[in-house]
């Protein structure tokens, strides 16, 4: 049975308060930095966030990435009201951030000349819905930086770290975020992403200018994509 909005965010909420994106930013495996790290790095490179853009981050989690942005005047939603308050302690004034579901964004249309929107899709129930509203507040010439994992290869990776015994070479003792949750997803994501789903959503709304494979073309745990209304 399909959950209620209200049920949903109460299940995120859950997942939110479990999982400290410090330590998912702050990882203790090398390898497992360096792919977010170039992420993120490609992810505003494409992005071209200029210093009077008004940009939106959907799904801004605890702030890490708009933390990483040097100007503009920037903008976060959140659907949990803990991501929005640690994102507001780390951040300060720099941003806006305000609690929304990105299904109903709380802006006019063409608000924002960037949108940006990293590892979301996965976690929500309707991702075509805020794809069509992100498309809905972006300026006719503004620019869409977006990412999601590859899950199949991020699954296909983790069973034979498990068959092998090598689980802790990736995933410490003490860290919280658990290799071996059910169907070898990871516990707070709802949909299996991957190029050809986010291409098939992203092209019945906008133009794909570009695809990156994160953090080798031969070896894509995560794809960015930069998108444009394509007017």
């Amino acid at each position: 049975m399909r959950p209620s909005p209200g049920e949903f965010e109460k299940w995120n909420e859950e997942h939110a308060i479990k999982h400290d994106l410090d330590k998912f930013y702050n990882h203790p495996n090398r390898l497992f930095r360096y792919i977010e790290n170039k992420r993120i790095s490609v992810l505003l490179k494409e992005a071209n966030i200029g210093p009077e853009d008004k940009v939106l981050e959907v799904g801004c989690g605890a702030g890490h990435i708009l933390e990483k942005i040097p100007h503009g005047k920037l903008t976060g939603i959140d659907i949990s009201p803990v991501q929005i308050e640690r994102a507001g302690a780390r951040l300060g004034s720099k941003a806006e951030l305000i609690k929304a579901r990105g299904e109903d964004l709380p802006f006019k249309n063409k608000s924002f000349d960037r949108i940006i929107c990293t590892e979301v899709f996965e976690h929500v129930l309707e991702p075509e819905l805020i794809l069509a509203e992100m498309k809905r507040v972006l300026k006719d010439n503004g620019i869409i930086s977006l990412s999601v994992p590859n899950e199949k290869l991020i699954i296909f990776t983790k069973k034979i770290l498990l068959n092998c015994g090598l689980r802790r070479v990736l995933e410490p003792k003490e860290s919280q975020w658990d290799l071996a949750s059910k169907n070898n997803l990871d516990e707070w994501h709802i949909h299996e992403y991957g190029l050809k789903l986010i291409k098939k959503q992203s092209k019945k709304l906008f133009k794909i200018l570009s695809v990156s494979r994160i953090p080798f073309f031969f070896v894509p745990f995560r794809y960015v994509l930069k998108l444009n209304k394509g007017l």
